[in-house]
């Protein structure tokens, strides 16, 4: 899972002119390759493109969405895809998958990057898949592509049913030789009955598969606790290390202080921590200093001893007491 940065150079917001997005939905309208199933939402700048997917703009309650974002640079170029945590707007994020670098089809000196999320709501009604930023960096510059919001259509698994109790209007009585069929009003009965019952089996199973409720901290915790036992730990891998202490720590934040640590870079997070005071001014400094290193054994090539990688994951898990202790409030985490 990749993580924005806070050495970010500049930081370029993308919009397509609108003349430019008109002449390019006339020749997608001429070619008759418009999907009904998908909306597509498009950035564009001189040297990378990002484009977000979704597999289907109306779903029902729990049922999977796709999220496909798909980034074309320069070759040589890295891309960070933010980091969904487990929320993404009103969506569960159940599952994250992704392909780097891959040569484009049609020009030997791109390269494309695909992250795709998949999604799920229990909250019904029109819904969005909130903006996302992207981060492009080559060896000169660097720059950020963001993703527009994609309007969702959530519904009920009761919705868009037919109602059984429109009937046709009666005719007047006309006298025939054969006997009158025998009623099936029963049959509407039972089928009501047992529509009612699929749904309410719906709804349990929807709602049994929602996480486990705890505190954001004990959550935090026992993902140090895992970090500390892992297979990465023991080679003292610092990249991999880094990376994942990162994402505890960021989505801690996120849940525990309602911030939007995804569509944010490491610079915007902590500027908000400062002066958001959700804690205080050495705490905040502590988060940074954990970070500023992260990132250089990531980005920089940092080696870190074992000694240092334990030392920096018991520093992470001493602040999230810290912090933890004036709030008390819980959330739904794995």
């Amino acid at each position: 899972m990749n993580i924005l940065t806070a050495q970010t150079v500049s930081q370029v917001r993308v919009r397509m002119p609108c003349s430019t997005a008109l002449i390019a939905l006339l020749c997608i309208a001429a070619t008759g390759e418009v999907n009904a199933d998908e909306v597509r939402r498009t950035a564009d700048s001189d040297r990378a493109i990002v484009t977000a997917k979704i597999s289907d703009s109306t779903v029902r309650v729990a049922e999977p969405l796709t999220l496909e974002l798909t980034v074309t640079a320069s070759a040589g170029s890295k891309v960070d895809f933010p980091s969904a945590g487990k929320l993404l707007g009103n969506f569960d994020v159940t599952d994250q998958t992704g392909r780097a670098d891959v040569p484009s089809a049609s020009d030997v000196n791109r390269r494309v990057w695909t992250y795709k999320l998949t999604l799920e709501s229990i909250v019904t009604g029109d819904v969005e898949i909130p903006s996302l930023e992207i981060q492009v960096r080559s060896d000169a510059s660097s720059q950020t592509l963001k993703t527009e919001t994609i309007p969702v259509r959530v519904v009920s698994v009761l919705e868009d049913r037919a109602d059984p109790t429109q009937f046709r209007d009666i005719q007047s009585v006309v006298d025939v030789t054969v006997p009158q069929p025998a009623s099936r009003a029963w049959l509407w009965s039972v089928l009501v009955g047992l529509g009612g019952v699929v749904a309410a089996a719906l709804l349990y199973f929807a709602v049994a598969r929602r996480k486990t409720w705890m505190t954001p901290n004990v959550w935090a915790i026992r993902k140090l606790d895992q970090l500390r036992n892992s297979e990465a730990m023991k080679i003292s891998d610092s990249e991999i290390i880094t990376e994942n202490l990162t994402t505890i720590l960021r989505d801690y934040l996120e849940l525990q202080f309602d911030i939007a640590t995804p569509v944010q870079t490491t610079e915007e997070l902590l500027h908000n921590l400062e002066t958001g005071k959700y804690m205080s001014a050495a705490a905040t400094k502590e988060f940074s200093q954990l970070f500023e290193n992260s990132d250089l054994a990531r980005f920089a090539g940092l080696q870190l001893t074992h000694d240092e990688l334990t030392k920096a994951i018991d520093d992470a898990q001493r602040l999230i007491e810290q912090t933890s202790a004036a709030t008390t409030k819980t959330w739904k985490v794995c």
